[in-house]
């Protein structure tokens, strides 16, 4: 039988409307439960969505279908799926070094010289008239001259 038909089986033995399927996707769960029936997205395989098929499957039916094929989970193949779809891979802690050559250009662009770093100064900074004339005035008055020489 196809997915399509056992799906309607099962919602006609819930007595509850068949779910919009999208049936271009190839992996998905389908939630059966006397008040209503969803579809979940295998999409990126996450704790989430584990957690949301083990409370669906408290609440009624839930089936699997992957490439066409339709399994019923119940809680003894639900801890192989599980394991299999929604733990973790643990990571490689010692991966092997990279020991490949990088390129010639990679190598050129390694040895090139940094450029210098020079400390900004204010030889080109250009000041107005009324910033020079109030900049002398300041240097004046905190020299000893009186503003009235101004």
């Amino acid at each position: 039988m196809t997915p399509h038909k056992i799906i309607g089986n099962y919602c006609q033995l819930y007595g509850i409307a068949m779910p919009e399927i999208d049936y271009s996707q190839t992996r998905y769960f389908v939630a059966i439960s006397p008040a209503r029936a969803e579809v979940m997205y295998l999409r990126e395989p996450s704790r989430l969505l584990g957690r949301v098929v083990g409370q669906a499957m408290k609440r009624g039916t839930v089936l699997f279908v992957q490439n066409g094929w339709v399994k019923l989970l119940t809680w003894e193949n639900w801890k192989k799926l599980w394991e299999r779809l929604f733990v973790p891979r643990k990571r490689d802690t010692r991966p092997e070094p990279n020991t490949a050559r990088p390129y010639r250009s990679e190598i050129f662009e390694q040895m090139q010289a940094m450029p210098r770093y020079h400390k900004p100064s204010k030889r080109g900074f250009e000041r107005t008239f009324i910033a020079n004339q109030s900049m002398n005035a300041l240097t004046r008055t905190a020299t000893g001259l009186r503003a009235e020489y101004l």
